[in-house]
């Protein structure tokens, strides 16, 4: 007898306080072709409780998201313990460490998750069920769970019959869902190893005063750059010559025997380093404004960069519209910039993530206290839901591409990054009415309703770099 396919995404959760997310995120993979398993729409009356389960885990699951919360931590919800140690297991057997996604839907502590999820990347889903959707399907999709749209009906059908009468309303029609994240088409072909030839001690501030994005590796030199672009930019007391120029795709493989090299774990951290660097450069040749944050480099937008302080862009309908990536709250006496951090993931497939993030400026200058920043960004963009910050990132990679279909960055010579010029989509064939819909919003954000919490000093707010963005 071959063995059975393993095609479903299991969903563990604690019932009832979880069905609700439940349901919305079963009808929402269901309707961009995914098999899903949860109990909300599996199990009734009668219908044998762990058998079920445990036959879905141990021969069907291909991943298991685990909803974590306040009520799915407690150590005396047996059901969703004993979930997790099937899940484990499996993960273990199958030799797969991330078998088990977890999901926060509230503000349950990150240190009370269960064990067997305490060490894994959590997708935090507490701010906004619909922002992070979009993050979940791509972990999907670098897992190669399968999608097959020739079945959504049965499926929908199906998930309608067996959940509550109290149902979103569920629409046959494509949606959209707009990402973060911007393709990768193709890496540069080649990267250059350089020895050089000076002062050991002096040539860090040597280069780094070139701006050319490199990494030191033992007593070389390794970037994408051409060695007389490398060369003109340094000082005369330095010298580069060319050790080796080899296929990309080589390096990531890591060095042959006897040569000199990363091993491929360390050569993919490099390329990663090397063109985040690079696409922040090209923010800050674009005009954009580094701000230095804790967590990374910020590249904000200041006020006089762009026109009016508002880009045109079209929508993913086919529509224009203009969108405010600056401007002035009169509430709280400051001006607000969009600011965009940058995360590169090779893959594959290979994306650049852009998380959005706001600053404030008084005077014509930025204000870095963190304290202060934090308190105003809590309270100024408590009302940015998730259209809001997506329409501000597709003004931003407007402004970006210039309205083209695609990006290419030059890496100091014949060497580049070709990159899409649009926000990566998913599209289901399935739509939940009145749920993540890309309705139009004001060109400038409202100033935030009086709320009795403002009547409180903006410095006695803790500090939470995080809030809003």
């Amino acid at each position: 007898m071959s063995d059975p396919v393993r095609d479903v995404v299991f969903i563990s959760h604690a019932t009832p306080e979880d069905n609700d997310f439940v349901k919305w995120l079963g009808a929402r993979l269901i309707g961009l072709g995914y098999d899903v398993w949860a109990d909300v729409f599996e199990l009734k009356g009668g219908t044998p409780f762990w058998k079920n389960i445990e036959e879905a885990i141990r021969q069907r699951a291909l991943k298991v998201i685990y909803v974590a919360s306040t009520a799915s931590v407690n150590p005396n919800r047996k059901g969703v313990r004993d979930e997790l140690a099937a899940a484990d297991g499996m993960g273990k057997k199958l030799k797969d460490t991330e078998f088990i996604i977890p999901v926060r839907i509230d503000k349950v502590d990150f240190n009370d998750f269960p064990i067997p999820v305490l060490q894994l990347n959590a997708l935090d889903f507490s701010s906004g069920w619909g922002g992070m959707l979009p993050k979940l399907l791509e972990t999907l999709e670098k897992a190669s769970v399968p999608t097959n749209s020739a079945h959504v009906d049965e499926r929908m059908a199906f998930w309608m019959e067996r959940t509550s009468r109290d149902i979103p309303k569920v629409e046959v029609g494509s949606e959209l869902l707009l990402t973060n994240l911007l393709s990768i088409q193709e890496f540069p072909k080649q990267i250059s190893f350089y020895e050089f030839n000076g002062p050991n001690t002096e040539i860090k501030a040597a280069m780094d005063c070139t701006g050319i994005p490199y990494v030191r590796f033992a007593r070389l030199i390794i970037s994408f750059a051409d060695i007389t672009e490398l060369q003109l930019k340094m000082p005369p007391q330095f010298t580069l010559s060319l050790d080796k120029r080899i296929n990309l795709k080589d390096f990531l493989q890591g060095p042959k025997r006897g040569e000199t090299g990363p091993e491929w774990r360390e050569a993919r951290k490099i390329l990663s380093n090397l063109v985040r660097r690079h696409v922040e450069r090209f923010l800050a040749d674009k005009g954009l404004k580094v701000f230095e944050r804790s967590s990374g480099s910020a590249f904000y937008f200041p006020l006089d960069l762009v026109e009016g302080g508002k880009v045109s862009y079209t929508k993913p309908d086919g529509g224009q519209a203009r969108k405010a990536i600056t401007g002035r709250s009169e509430k709280y006496k400051v001006h607000w910039h969009l600011a965009m951090m940058v995360n590169i993931d090779i893959g594959p497939p290979a994306f650049i993530r852009f998380k959005p993030y706001i600053c404030f400026s008084e005077n014509g200058t930025l204000i870095t206290d963190p304290k202060r920043t934090s308190a105003i960004r809590r309270r100024f963009c408590k009302t940015w839901w998730n259209r809001q910050w997506r329409q501000l990132l597709q003004a931003f990679i407007t402004f970006l591409s210039n309205g083209d279909d695609e990006i290419v960055i030059a890496f100091d010579g014949p060497e580049q990054l070709e990159v899409g010029g649009k926000l990566w989509q998913v599209e289901g064939v399935r739509r939940l009415v009145n749920d993540i819909e890309l309705h139009d919003l004001p060109e400038d954000p409202e100033e935030p309703l009086d709320d009795p919490d403002d009547d409180h000093d903006i410095d006695s707010i803790d500090v939470d770099e995080e809030d809003a963005a």
